[in-house]
C-alpha cells in the first residue's frame, strides 16, 4: 500500500512538473531550461538534448545540449542525434545550441548509454530528445520512464501546433514562400547583423514580366500557375540559407545572406535563363530583377530594397528579361 502510494506520488509530481511548463510552450528558452531541470529529477546523465522540430521547412534544426561535463565530441552527438530523426523526416539545416555547467574535463569520453527518442503524432516528426552517460541512466523504474515520455509527448505536440499556427501566419497560401510581412522582419533582422559583424547580404527583387497581361489573356487561374510554378523554381534554384518570399502580387524578393551582390549574379542569371526557357504549358515567361547589396553606406534596411527596387524598375524600363545590380 505504500509503494502504491509513493508511485502515486511521483506521478503527481511528474505530472505537476509538465502541467507548469504549458504555460512556456512560446517563450522557447525558458521551456528548454525547465525541461532540462525535469530530466535532472529522473536521470542520471552527462549529456541531454532536447529538439523541437518545426513545420517551416526553411528553418534551421536546432539540438539544445546541456552538458554537464565538457566533452570534445559534440559534433558526434549531433551527427547521431539527427542521423535517428532522418529516419522520420528528411533534416537538412542543423546546429547545436550548447549551455554547459557543473565540473569541466577536457577528456574525450566514450558514452556507451544513450537514450534518443523521438516524439511523433500523425506521421509528424514533433521532435526528440537524447540523454547520453558514461554510467546507468535511469534513475527511475520502466513505468515512471514510460509515464514521463507520454507526458513530454503532450508537451511535444502543443509546441509542434505552436509552431505551426507561427509558420501558417508567415507563409503566402498560394505559393507556400514566406510572406511580405516575415520580409520585414527578416530583413531587419539581416541587416542588423550585418551591420554588427560587418558581413554583407543581397537583396534581389524579381518581378513577373507583362504579368497583367498574362492574367487578362490566359485567366487567373493560369497566373497563379505562373506564379507557384516560379516560386517552385526558385526555391530549386537558391541554397539553402537563401530565404525566398512572395512581397506582393507577382513580385517575388530574395534575401541572400553571407553575398554580395556580385556573388548573387550568377544563380541570379541561372534562374533569369531558366525561367526564360521553361514551358509554361507552353507559353514563355520571362522575369526581370534588380539587385542591391549591404554596404556602409547603406544606413537602414529601407533603403538597401529602395536601391534593390529602384533597379528592378530600371530593368523592366530597359526592355525586361535582365538583372540590374545597384553600384555604389
Amino acid at each position: 500500500m505504500n509503494n502504491f502510494s509513493l508511485e502515486n506520488n511521483n506521478y503527481i509530481d511528474i505530472i505537476n512538473d509538465f502541467r507548469n511548463l504549458i504555460d512556456f510552450i512560446n517563450y522557447n528558452d525558458v521551456l528548454i531550461e525547465k525541461m532540462f531541470h525535469i530530466f535532472e529529477k529522473h536521470f542520471n546523465f552527462e549529456i541531454a538534448g532536447i529538439f523541437f522540430n518545426s513545420p517551416d521547412i526553411y528553418g534551421i534544426n536546432t539540438l539544445n545540449l546541456l552538458i554537464k561535463n565538457k566533452n570534445n565530441n559534440i559534433q558526434s552527438i549531433e551527427e547521431k542525434f539527427f542521423n535517428h530523426m532522418s529516419e522520420f523526416k528528411q533534416i537538412i539545416k542543423i546546429k547545436s545550441n550548447i549551455i554547459q555547467s557543473g565540473i569541466n574535463n577536457s577528456n574525450n569520453k566514450n558514452f556507451e548509454n544513450e537514450l534518443i527518442t523521438p516524439f511523433l503524432f500523425q506521421n509528424k516528426l514533433l521532435g526528440g530528445i537524447c540523454i547520453i552517460s558514461e554510467n546507468e541512466i535511469l534513475k527511475t523504474d520502466l513505468n515512471t520512464y514510460n509515464f514521463l515520455i507520454n507526458e513530454l509527448l503532450s508537451i511535444f505536440k502543443l509546441k509542434y501546433l505552436y509552431s505551426e499556427q507561427i509558420f501558417k501566419s508567415s507563409v503566402d497560401g498560394l505559393t507556400g514562400l514566406y510572406n511580405r510581412h516575415q520580409f520585414d522582419i527578416n530583413l531587419n533582422q539581416e541587416f542588423n547583423r550585418s551591420q554588427r559583424y560587418k558581413t554583407p547580404f543581397t537583396v534581389a527583387m524579381i518581378d513577373i514580366d507583362h504579368f497583367k497581361n498574362i492574367n487578362d489573356t490566359y485567366g487567373h487561374q493560369f497566373g497563379d500557375f505562373v506564379l507557384k510554378e516560379i516560386s517552385q523554381i526558385i526555391q530549386n534554384t537558391f541554397r539553402k540559407t537563401d530565404i525566398v518570399f512572395r512581397y506582393g502580387g507577382e513580385e517575388i524578393a530574395i534575401i541572400m545572406p553571407e553575398t554580395t551582390s556580385k556573388k548573387a549574379l550568377l544563380p541570379l542569371e541561372k534562374l533569369r535563363d531558366k525561367i526564360s526557357k521553361h514551358n509554361f504549358n507552353s507559353k514563355n515567361v520571362t522575369i526581370s530583377i534588380g539587385v542591391a547589396d549591404f554596404n556602409n553606406d547603406i544606413k537602414s534596411s529601407t533603403e538597401i530594397l529602395k536601391k534593390a527596387d529602384k533597379m528592378l524598375y530600371s530593368a523592366k524600363e530597359n526592355g525586361r528579361n535582365q538583372i540590374k545590380v545597384f553600384l555604389p
